[in-house]
Formats: structure tokens, sequence, C-alpha cells
């Protein structure tokens, strides 16, 4: 099997619209967020450009209400002349996408449940003529462009086809959870109901780690600091590496007190906003996909991720993200009182009992 990491999206869009102007039968694009700006406009044009029979695109119905991280609908962004002209903007290209026999559809539509308004689907994922696939974790607008990511190309003829399914399935409105091992890869696909079954394979791997563990996540929680903590107890050497300048910087503030509670030596990445999530134990084990290894992922939502072993892709993620990300990163020193640790406490029993309760 032979795989590609793809780092930032001008290395990714790159290789993907190679593929998708030479598909002959199918172009399936799975994406959290497709906005109306120039790098949907890119995908756009490629598919229409595309001669393949089969073209669809699966979004979350999260891009029908936030566009460039606002929310259409707040009194603060009513009068806003730049998100409603994106609005219209990304309207204007669905209705060219399905004029000229594109399929579209939106995965999981709000409703007035609890579970239906927290519960996304959260999947990039794109299978281009069974032929190729790609996981990670780049969405299609300008602001996740610019960010830091990264997605990774993979050839198996199984592998690919056991995506293909996981597609299908989701186009059909079944979420499906399944988890297949091939050669030098394990993929695992989450259904938003039974993810804490799923996750355990990567919590039993931190739980396993004996030297060193290295994450890059922008929204990281419990309970995979949890683990962390009782890595770095057991002497394994946990590093993180998380934006300085976080989109969401609730998560920035988190990240300082989690780290000062477990002892992990907590980076800031410096280079803009970082929305690479992956995560590798002991140098053998790197596990990339949609997961932010956050909360929200670990219960209700609808993931993909990959656990790759190969001693090439490895050796080039250590390459090209995890050394260069380090350079890019400043240490902090997270301090953190009695008061801090209780207050984190309460918070993850209050987050777990509600969303317990309402979903």
């Amino acid at each position: 099997m032979a795989f590609e990491l793809l780092v930032n999206f001008d290395q990714f869009w790159s290789r993907l619209r190679q593929d998708i102007a030479s598909a002959s039968d199918s172009v399936f694009i799975q994406t959290f967020a497709f906005e109306g700006d120039s790098v949907g406009q890119k995908l756009t044009d490629a598919l229409l450009a595309s001669p393949a029979k089969d073209k669809r695109i699966l979004a979350d119905s999260f891009t029908r209400v936030v566009l460039s991280d606002r929310f259409r609908y707040s009194p603060a962004h009513l009068w806003d002349r730049n998100l409603k002209d994106e609005a219209r903007n990304t309207a204007a290209l669905w209705s060219q996408l399905k004029s000229v026999g594109v399929a579209t559809k939106f995965t999981n539509p709000f409703g007035f449940r609890p579970r239906t308004l927290l519960s996304r689907n959260h999947k990039k994922l794109l299978v281009i003529d069974e032929r190729v696939a790609y996981l990670g974790g780049i969405n299609f607008s300008e602001h996740n462009a610019a960010w830091h990511d990264m997605m990774l190309r993979l050839d198996d003829p199984d592998a690919v086809s056991f995506l293909s399914e996981d597609f299908r399935s989701t186009w059909a409105g079944r979420d499906r959870v399944a988890y297949r091992e091939f050669d030098s890869l394990e993929i695992l696909t989450l259904d938003g109901r039974s993810n804490r079954r799923g996750f355990q394979r990567v919590l039993d791997l931190i739980n396993g780690a004996r030297e060193r563990i290295f994450v890059e996540s922008p929204y990281i929680t419990f309970p995979f600091y949890e683990c962390l903590r009782e890595a770095t107890r057991r002497g394994v050497n946990v590093q993180i590496v998380t934006p300085g300048a976080n989109n969401w910087s609730y998560f920035a503030n988190y990240a300082r007190l989690e780290s000062a509670r477990a002892g992990i030596d907590l980076r800031l990445y410096q280079s803009g906003m970082s929305h690479l999530k992956a995560m590798l134990i002991d140098d053998e084990y790197l596990i990339a996909g949609s997961s932010n290894f956050d909360y929200l992922s670990y219960r209700i939502h609808q993931e993909l991720m990959g656990i790759f072993t190969t001693p090439e892709l490895i050796a080039d993620f250590q390459l090209r993200v995890m050394l260069p990300d380090l350079t890019n990163s400043v240490g902090t020193r997270c301090k953190t009182g009695a008061l801090g640790i209780q207050w984190l406490g309460l918070q993850r029993k209050f987050v777990d009992a509600a969303v317990s309760i309402l979903t």
C-alpha cells in the first residue's frame, strides 16, 4: 500500500485536482465545510470539468449556518454584508453543481432535540474511482485552507473499497461504526453513538506507550488528557503542540490548565492557526484523521481515523510535520493550583453528565 502525506492545502489540492481531472467513473467528496469563496470555487470548477459520471458532495449541515467561523444568525452578524455575500455565493455554488448533475446532500440536519443540535458529521473523506482515497482534516473554505493541516492519500484497493462503502452508507443516511485492519493500516469509522467503544483502540495505544507520545491538535480535551497524564506518570515523554492563536480561545486556556495538572510539555504553535490533528506513539503508531481527540468526537460526532504503521510514512511525518512544528512552537510554563484542578474536574463532570442526559 502506498501512502502520501500532504501537508497544508496547496499540496493537498495539487494532488486532488489531478485525481479529479483523471477520474472516469466517480468522485465522492465528504467535507465538514464547503463555502462560496475561492476555495469552494476551485472545487466546483474541478468537478464541473471532471469526466467522471458519478459525482457527489456530502457536507455537514454545520456549513449551512456557520461560514468563516461566524454563525450566520447571530445578532452580531445580521448586518454583516461580507457574510451575507458569502452565504449567497455558497448557495450559488451549490445550485451550479446541482444544475450540471453533481449530486449534493447535507448530513445531520439540525432539529430541536439536543442530539440533533450537537452531533455533527465531522468526517473529511474523498474517494476517486474506487482507486484512491483521502482522509484527514482539511475542509473546502478559504479560512480552513489558510490553516496548517494535513491529509493522507492511500491507494490500497481493499482500504479504498472500505472507505467507499462508508461514504455510500453515509449518503444513504446510515451512520456506520466499523473497524478494519489492512496492511500497515487500521481504519476506524465512528457513528456518533458507540464512539467510546471505537476510541478504546486509541486509548489502549496511549496506555501502552513506553517512551514518547507526540500530539498535535487545536482542541484536545478529556478523556485523552487523562490517559496522557497517566503516561507522564509512567515516565513517558508527552509533548502536545496546539496553536498559540487558537480560533476558539477557550481551548488555548484549557490546554494550559490540563498540561499543568498532567505535567505535559505543552508547545504553542507560532505560525498561525494549526488545525492539524495527529498523534504519534513510540514512533510506531501514527493516528490521524478527522478527530481532534476531543470530548465531542469521543461521544457524539461521526468521525474517521486511520492508524498507520508504515515506517516510511512515519519518518516523513516526523520530518515534515513533527520536527518543523516543534521548531515553530514555543514552550510555555503551565501553572495551576488546587482550585484550578478542582475547576477542571467540575467542568468534566458537568459536561459528561449534560451530554449523557441530553443525548
